[in-house]
């Protein structure tokens, strides 16, 4: 069974650095006036319609554009680090990591930029490609939220917001422009951005651009991780207010990196293989293209807007030594459209979001060592998905005379999906129905309970469905080439199966939360949710490879036919999932600490086997000062995860890694004698901990050293 119990020497260890650090803050002067309360974090996925975070009946958790600045991150997963129950895999490449939500990754976790679906998958490279100076917010949904998105949501929502013009903008101005530049030393990258803005009339506009170019990450074990890239990403968005009640916008969101690193972006590139370690030229390309409608006359019955979109995620690889052009390529066009009446049924407070989406994934992959220029394991392929959903939102005040405030929300979506193939035809579509019931109740306002039942859906890919070429190719077991000195090889093939059945989930989740105020000082609050949840899983898509030599491999005199063996996709019976979260915050108008915690448990039913996707126990601290005379935050986040331990049902370990603590100081300062001018410096793991994860057979970035500089003016 596996074992993920904190190591208490390492949570000694991390509390004391933490009371170290922190002991100023007993000495800090209070203001006299008492700050504003910390803001209500709202969700805008949740539901589809903005609701605080406190109320949601479910976990949520919402990064703002403050936050992500002072942690100075490179990727995604830099400032999703802390999140409980996401985890990326991969490795440190920015270029091979996966996203997972409670176990769950791959296709299972749904990715939206401003609303418009990514859907880019590979077998070694990463799911998305998004440079975190264009974003806003960053906001996870945790636990199946097909009942809203339809297939893929199964583990939750990763949702971006990027950037505009009004996040910018200053009291006062119209118009303004800004700077930012910054370094770190882990893999010596610098970074340069410049973003202009204005409002004019009805109308508001932001472009900005960024630059990035790092080299070999060093890891906390001292070696360097083979990594090279020059990026370039920007963005442009245009809104215009033609009524006081409709609003357009359009926008286009791109990446490009030119990378020089392994074929496996995952891979370490010390396999003792010199094909798998040879280093390839990548051109890894993004971009994003988005329309949106919102129509708003301020009537109870009419909250409407359309969202129109095309992404298109591609990478092209070129292997100088063969020479070889090989590629993969996935264009998502999509719409999506919804309204919200908000009236009283019953008496009761009620809000009614009817909505539908269409979108569609086309695959295309290329190879210029074949004689087609088609791809083996990357079909020519697309699948086509149609969904249409309902949701209620309806309060209902003293409920059956009990005191507080009761909150339901019921949900039902219906989703249709197919997929062709040039080479094995088409899929008949297939129907699938994802209810959910959430509730929460709160008795008094500062503390809830709450509640849910939501089913998961997610299709099989055009990659699980349609699989074909060569998987990978091995010496043959019994003839050598004398003439060229080397073995005489035999192919591994990928075999197609459209036979398959989407993955669906039953997920139970039940918590409780509270919100106090002026609870150590005036002016303070401390507020944080705490769940529990079950998932069953069933026809988990499982890709087996089936490695064996034909019996006529051995047998004279031709020893052919001859393989080595298949890879295929197939639906195996059922997982069960389990795990808590929990979220603490704490903010007064001169300290502040966010305290996060969780842990899952997984099992395959169909051979007892723990699930290779879950994670160690983790408690996630991030503490420190507001020095609000010096316009300044210095702050520490600290991480603890338990040793972790992984078997194949039969008691064999096939998985072990040692706990870790990992320390990072940061501090953000905006000096008053330069307008406009913000300072940000950060080390992250402080005392260069060697650690893991997740398993990715390469250690994690060592001591990383971080600074940058923005300077924005206005008028």
């Amino acid at each position: 069974m596996s074992d993920r119990k904190l190591n208490a020497r390492d949570l000694l260890k991390g509390v004391a650095l933490s009371v170290v650090l922190m002991a100023p803050a007993a000495y800090a002067a209070e203001p006299e006036e008492p700050e504003e309360l910390r803001a209500d974090e709202v969700t805008v996925y949740g539901t589809s319609n903005p609701i605080p975070v406190f109320e949601y009946p479910g976990q949520v958790s919402v990064v703002s554009r403050d936050e992500i600045e002072s942690l100075i991150p490179s990727s995604p997963s830099d400032l999703l680090r802390d999140v409980p129950g996401v985890e990326f895999s991969g490795g440190p490449r920015r270029t091979g990591e996966v996203p997972s939500i409670r176990g769950l990754t791959g296709e299972n976790v749904l990715i939206l930029l401003d609303g418009a679906r990514q859907s880019f998958i590979s077998g070694h490279d990463g799911r998305f490609f998004l440079d975190p100076e264009l974003i806003n917010t960053a906001e996870v949904v945790r636990g199946p939220a097909s009942a809203l998105y339809g297939s893929g949501a199964v583990g939750g929502v990763l949702a971006f917001e990027t950037v505009d013009a009004a996040d910018f903008l200053r009291e006062g101005e119209s118009f303004g422009a800004r700077m930012r530049a910054g370094y770190q030393s882990a893999n010596e990258e610098t970074f340069g951005s410049f973003t202009v803005f204005g409002v004019q009339g009805g109308f508001d506009g932001l472009a900005s651009l960024t630059l990035r170019s790092s080299g070999d990450i060093e890891l906390g074990s001292g070696a360097l991780l083979p990594s090279d890239d020059e990026i370039e990403s920007g963005i442009v968005k245009l809104g215009y207010q033609f009524t006081d009640a409709l609003r357009g916008e359009f926008s286009w969101q791109g990446f490009s990196n030119s990378a020089i690193e392994p074929n496996n972006g995952q891979g370490t590139g010390s396999s003792g293989d010199d094909t798998l370690d040879r280093d390839v030229e990548k051109d890894i390309e993004s971009d994003t293209l988005r329309a949106g409608l919102y129509f708003d006359p301020q009537t109870d019955w009419i909250d409407a807007q359309l969202t129109v979109y095309q992404a298109n995620n591609a990478v092209d690889e070129y292997d100088p030594t063969i020479p070889r052009y090989f590629g993969r390529e996935i264009e998502t066009t999509g719409f999506s459209a919804r309204n919200a009446s908000r009236f009283e049924m019953f008496g009761l407070d009620t809000v009614l979001t009817i909505g539908g989406d269409w979108y569609e994934d086309e695959q295309t992959g290329s190879d210029t060592d074949t004689t087609d220029g088609t791809r083996g394991g990357v079909p020519n392929a697309s699948s086509e998905f149609t969904g249409i959903y309902a949701q209620l939102e309806t309060r209902v005040e003293q409920p059956f005379g009990l005191p507080g405030e009761v909150l339901i929300i019921p949900g039902i979506r219906y989703d249709s999906f197919e997929s062709s193939s040039e080479s094995s035809g088409d899929v008949d579509a297939t129907e699938e129905v994802s209810p959910r019931l959430a509730a929460s109740y709160g008795p008094v306002s500062w503390f809830r309970v709450f509640g849910s039942y939501a089913e998961g859906l997610r299709a099989p890919s055009v990659n699980e469905l349609y699989l074909d070429g060569v998987h990978f190719s091995v010496p043959h077991p019994m003839l050598f080439d004398a003439t060229t000195g080397s073995y005489v090889f035999v192919s591994n093939s990928f075999v197609p199966n459209d036979a398959l059945l989407p993955e669906t989930s039953e997920t139970v989740e039940f918590g409780m939360g509270v919100d106090f105020a002026d609870v150590l000082t005036s002016g303070d609050r401390l507020q944080g949710k705490f769940s529990y949840y079950e998932s069953d899983v069933e026809d988990l898509i499982n890709l087996a490879v089936d490695f064996a030599y034909d019996a006529s491999c051995f047998i004279g005199p031709s020893f052919y036919p001859c393989t080595a063996g298949t890879t295929y996709s197939s639906n195996v019976d059922a997982a069960e999932l389990s795990g808590t979260e929990m979220e603490l915050a704490y903010e007064a108008p001169s300290y502040f600490a966010r305290l996060s915690y969780s842990s899952i448990d997984g099992t395959d039913l169909s051979t007892g086997a723990d699930l290779s996707t879950l994670t160690p126990d983790r408690v996630a601290l991030n503490a420190g000062l507001i020095l609000a005379d010096q316009n300044m935050r210095v702050g520490t986040r600290i991480q603890f995860a338990s040793d972790f331990e992984r078997d194949d049902g039969t008691g064999t370990l096939v998985e072990e890694r040692d706990g870790y603590t990992v320390l990072d100081l940061y501090a953000s300062w905006e000096p008053a004698s330069v307008d406009g001018l913000r300072l940000d410096f950060g080390v992250d793991n402080l005392f260069g901990e060697d650690y893991e994860r997740v398993y990715a057979g390469v250690s994690e970035p060592g001591q990383n050293f971080k600074i940058s500089a923005s300077y924005q003016w206005g008028g």
